[in-house]
């Protein structure tokens, strides 16, 4: 797979449309439709900036192979064989859901290391993920 089939297939993956995607590395929707259409090609740092954005290697956006993330560690930890045990449990939507959770506390560990005086007590999300860490019963009940 080319570069420009990755694009599109990587934008489409996220539900990004062509517009929102060049505002992300601002510039405009021609610039992306140039690019999935093979006739330009992003410069280095866009194609960095390109590959964070989808989280995935520059090998594989280039198409160089089909790795997504070739850094990832084998974890054979018993906390990581517990989340394998429950992740296998959920229904697509689910895992979908699990995905987007994850993403979402990695935005806020890399929020608050980048503003070093944060305390998470101070944190605008602490309740919503106090709550998510219950048990379902302690939070149906509210």
């Amino acid at each position: 797979m080319e570069f420009k089939d990755r694009l599109k297939a990587l934008r489409k993956e996220k539900k990004l449309t062509q517009v929102k995607l060049g505002e992300m590395l601002n510039y405009g929707y021609t610039a992306i439709a140039n690019y999935e259409s093979g006739r330009n090609q992003p410069s280095i740092s866009d194609l960095k900036k390109i590959a964070s954005i989808f989280n995935v290697s520059m090998d594989y956006l280039l198409g160089v192979n089909d790795i997504r993330y070739p850094y990832v560690i084998d974890d054979e930890t018993a906390t990581f064989n517990e989340f394998r045990r429950y992740y296998t449990l959920l229904e697509e939507d689910s895992k979908a859901d699990l995905l987007l959770y994850m993403e979402f506390l990695v935005e806020r560990q890399n929020r608050m290391k980048a503003i070093p005086d944060l305390k998470y007590e101070d944190y605008e999300l602490k309740n919503t993920i106090q709550k998510a860490a219950q048990k379902p019963v302690a939070y149906r009940k509210e």
